[in-house]
């Protein structure tokens, strides 16, 4: 079994309070479960309105699956409007 981990530090500059960061993360954590079945959550910088850095994660049995399937969230994360992200790596477990 192995574990792949991705972790994305964006930033979200239309968002003015931690109310607006929150409706765009939440709009996308959804998406981003429903589409690659995946968990994510956010980890750190909690109480900035303009930061946020989370984590993706999937379990296979396939390790070139899960690089596949982190890549795909990457790109989805890279064409979202809404976030700009500033640094990321993925590796497994």
């Amino acid at each position: 079994m192995q574990i792949g981990i991705c972790i994305l530090k964006i930033s979200i500059p239309s968002a003015s309070t931690l109310k607006e960061k929150r409706q765009v993360l939440n709009s996308l954590f959804t998406r981003i479960r429903r589409k690659f079945n995946v968990s994510v959550t956010e980890i750190e910088e909690r109480d900035s309105h303009k930061n946020a850095t989370i984590a993706i994660v999937s379990v296979n049995t396939d390790k070139n699956h899960l690089f596949g399937t982190l890549s795909k969230v990457v790109e989805l994360m890279k064409n979202e409007a809404r976030v700009v992200i500033e640094d990321y790596h993925v590796e497994t477990i």
